[in-house]
């Protein structure tokens, strides 16, 4: 019992629970307040911009003028009727994608001779050697 009155009121070392039980009421005094202000002082960026500049700028009658017979596009025709293929019996030519690279046919052209040493390293942090909690 003497302990308890040293302390000040506070069951265990460094907790007082009608301090905290003051502070938490207080936040949520102040949230509350600021919750009602909010809508008068802030309210203007819950509309849109549309709506808040409508009275600024008078409306524009948009004019259409017709162009002139000569400067008229033609109707677009469908590319069926203006390119005709052909089927053909010649073989597909070989190109440099199918001869070098990495999915190359041809054994001697394959960019990995050695089998597949690029494997993955890991990360950065794993690399680094950082705890997991550094990046978190």
């Amino acid at each position: 019992m003497i302990m308890a009155g040293k302390q000040g009121g506070m069951a265990l070392a460094g907790c007082n629970y009608v301090g905290q039980d003051q502070i938490w009421k207080d936040h949520v005094s102040h949230e509350k307040s600021a919750a009602k202000e909010w809508p008068g002082n802030w309210n203007f960026l819950t509309t849109k911009y549309d709506d808040l500049v409508k009275d600024d700028f008078p409306k524009q009658e948009k004019h259409t003028v017709e162009p002139p017979a000569h400067m008229r596009i033609p109707p677009v025709t469908p590319l069926a009727e203006r390119v005709t293929v052909h089927p053909t019996d010649k073989p597909v030519p070989r190109t440099t994608s199918g001869m070098i690279g990495w999915r190359s046919t041809e054994e001697r052209l394959r960019l990995e001779k050695y089998g597949k040493y690029a494997s993955g390293k890991g990360g950065l942090v794993k690399q680094l050697k950082w705890p997991i909690e550094a990046i978190v």
